[in-house]
């Protein structure tokens, strides 16, 4: 489903009865929070529409359920084991829907992308950002500003507009530091994953090149939805994760025909190659002859 066709939500006021069918037990809908808006609520099983938010938001379990969130994202499926500190990061105007089998209790903080912005702009960081969606990791500090605020509420505002504020800048700088891509003009990254990041898929790839490596499980370790963390990788390595596994296989393949140990139906194996004819057709595309041929030119 394209974009226009999605239910377009402004996290604000009455457009969320559009999502929910229950109100909020509480939010700051008559409280200027600056661009910051909560809701906390408790829904019973329901299927969401497919829609999209102007705003970025941050659903903050704090209940366990039995069964997991079946949540589509930019057209693809994930489940998500909801859990108290259990967060997702839905990034501004993606396509999202979700449905859930038994009664949710969650808070929902949602907050305009120039926030993120402005941040950057009071420590004199001026390079774009992008906040990255991340898949349900648990948070302990996100967890406490989202009961933080809540508490706030339940107290009639009693800490204030700069109490409010205080737990706004702590959000953000924490979100800018885990849960963002700022484009550096850095040799390793080019408007791409971070350094750290990248390190942490490429090592795991090398760690586990005779496994059946899926782009969902490397974009599972970066924290992010497949599409969004193959377009990243893509920037950052010059290739897509399928053509950066089969290199590195090919290269090591090369090594390991180099130290004559294994035979080639023994290296495609331990590579992960479900036959040799597989490894030979890869080796010839990257290198320009059979594994046999090169093996008689060293």
């Amino acid at each position: 489903m394209a974009t226009s066709e999605a239910l377009k939500i402004h996290l604000t006021g009455e457009e969320l009865s559009k999502l929910y069918p229950n109100k909020a037990l509480l939010s700051n809908d008559s409280t200027d929070w600056g661009g910051l808006y909560l809701h906390y609520y408790r829904q019973p099983p329901f299927e969401m529409v497919e829609h999209f938010c102007p705003q970025h938001r941050l659903v903050i379990h704090n209940r366990t359920l039995q069964s997991p969130i079946v949540e589509t994202f930019e057209g693809k499926k994930y489940l998500n084991l909801a859990s108290p500190g259990t967060v997702r990061v839905l990034t501004a105007n993606a396509r999202t829907s979700a449905y859930w089998e038994s009664e949710h209790q969650f808070m929902m903080l949602a907050f305009e992308p120039e926030l993120l912005t402005r941040q950057l702009t009071d420590t004199t960081e001026s390079n774009p950002v992008e906040l990255l969606p991340i898949i349900n990791p648990s948070d302990p500090l996100i967890y406490h500003i989202g009961l933080t605020l809540i508490a706030e509420l339940k107290s009639g505002s009693m800490g204030g507009r700069l109490y409010v504020d205080a737990m706004k800048i702590a959000l953000m700088a924490h979100l800018l530091r885990h849960y963002s891509v700022r484009n550096y003009a850095l040799s390793s990254i080019t408007n791409g994953l971070s350094r750290h990041t990248l390190r942490q898929v490429v090592d795991y790839i090398h760690d586990h090149l005779d496994q059946n490596l899926s782009l969902e499980m490397l974009a599972k370790i970066a924290h992010m939805s497949p599409s969004y963390f193959s377009r990243l990788f893509k920037q950052s390595t010059g290739l897509s994760p399928h053509q950066y596994v089969i290199q590195c296989r090919i290269d090591r393949a090369k090594q390991l025909l180099r130290q004559g140990k294994l035979s080639i139906a023994e290296i495609a194996h331990s590579l992960g190659f479900t036959h040799q004819s597989h490894l030979n057709y890869h080796f010839k595309r990257s290198v320009g002859s059979s594994p046999k041929a090169f093996l008689k030119s060293q």
